[in-house]
């Protein structure tokens, strides 16, 4: 449940209240887009301090710790009545969402044996995307009956019992005990330091950045701008993504499992989606192709969700064992920075078209050719992904490969 809420957090704005928010405080695409941005700079720039604190301290203490966290931002950020305030109550929901997704992983690696590591992971992704879809159709259909504010309100309501549920939970359970000793910063430079590891992290700043850009940032204002739909057709759209999304989430381990545990074709397939995906949605931006053109270029793209397991599971396998949650902290790290940046061209290629833009009512309609440019840088980024997957990521076949270094140290 907290996982689905931090998730919608990170989806749900700016992208389904992206005109809300820029007509109720007279703000340009870039400050809007900034929002997503601020969230996810945050949210990347704690990921290695969170995996430190979660290799030290256990998972649910941090992920207690963070919840409590992310539920002041939450209710900050709907009463919220300046561009200063609604940064500050991002800040403080990125801060705290930043610890949730570790600590999950830190538990099931604690809990369970390393085969199940895939499958489980998947398990909980599809529990963070129940909080993505929730952020599209019925979050844009709370905010025509209610308001942004009074619907973002009732979200933080239930974060609060969320939480609360979690600490009476979690608290009977036999707690992780505290690792003593060891700089953990050693752990931190043997994974940076493991050049086996970098095709993957080249990999984790474009591939997750580009689904997040459309999914998070521009894919409803994209819809209802380019293709005409209404605001509810096009949230409509983004809830079939995030829908496809979970499921492919969870498909994640049982397609480990049929080939055999070889995590390379799993990824480089999930790859070339993204490609397909963009260059797909790029044409059909310029031939001003009809919407369901672009819903399967929306399926296509959360279908390469279901490499998303396979890209952790190996990033693990490629590190030594006793640092997992510093492990996909770092990948973590660097896939949030890729969203960032990523967020933050978006809004400025849309700028940067901005004498073009028209205002319809209460918002501010992008020209053509802002989405061709962003689909075309999308397109070139997946296309450099794809090419690094194929001659430097190296098959681990679910064993751990750590540096020859890092075992005989271990052992």
């Amino acid at each position: 449940m907290i996982y689905g809420l931090a998730y919608f957090q990170r989806t749900g704005i700016p992208g389904t209240i992206f005109d809300e928010l820029q007509y109720d405080f007279g703000l340009s695409a870039s400050v809007v887009t900034a929002l997503g941005a601020v969230f996810v700079y945050v949210y990347a720039g704690m990921q290695l301090v969170v995996g430190i604190a979660a290799d030290r301290y256990g998972g649910r203490r941090t992920l207690l710790f963070g919840s409590v966290i992310m539920c002041a931002g939450a209710v900050l950020f709907p009463s919220a009545r300046s561009t200063t305030m609604l940064f500050a109550s991002r800040v403080l929901i990125g801060f705290g969402s930043s610890f949730v997704y570790l600590s999950i992983v830190k538990e099931l690696d604690t809990l369970f044996a390393a085969r199940h590591f895939a499958g489980l992971l998947g398990l909980s992704m599809l529990a963070s995307y129940t909080g993505n879809i929730a952020a599209t159709l019925p979050f844009e259909r709370a905010v025509h009956h209610f308001g942004w504010r009074d619907t973002l309100a009732a979200v933080a309501v239930v974060s609060v019992l969320a939480v609360a549920v979690a600490w009476v939970v979690l608290r009977r359970l036999k707690q992780f005990p505290v690792r003593r000793g060891g700089p953990p910063v050693k752990l931190l430079w043997d994974v940076l330091r493991n050049r086996r590891s970098w095709a993957l992290l080249v990999c984790g700043v474009i591939n997750f950045p580009v689904l997040f850009v459309i999914q998070g940032v521009l894919g409803k204002k994209f819809l209802q701008d380019v293709v005409g739909l209404s605001s509810a057709g096009a949230a409509a759209f983004v809830a079939v993504l995030a829908t496809v999304c979970g499921l492919a989430a969870v498909s994640g381990g049982p397609v480990l499992r049929l080939t055999g545990q070889r995590r390379k074709p799993v990824i480089l397939g999930a790859t070339g989606m993204i490609l397909a995906s963009t260059l797909l949605m790029l044409l059909a931006v310029l031939a001003a192709a009809p919407g369901w053109v672009f819903l399967v270029g929306y399926v296509v793209l959360a279908l390469s969700i279901t490499g998303s397991p396979a890209t952790s599971a190996t990033m693990k396998e490629l590190n030594r064992p006793d640092a997992v949650a510093v492990t996909i902290s770092v990948l973590n790290t660097v896939s949030y920075v890729g969203v960032g940046v990523l967020g933050n061209a978006a809004g400025a290629i849309l700028d940067a078209f901005g004498g073009q833009a028209k205002v319809a009512g209460a918002r501010v309609v992008y020209p053509t050719a802002a989405y061709a440019t962003v689909f075309a840088c999308l397109t070139g980024l997946a296309l450099v992904s794809t090419l690094v997957i194929i001659f430097l990521v190296p098959e681990t076949h679910g064993r751990v490969l750590a540096l020859p270094e890092i075992d005989r140290e271990l052992t």
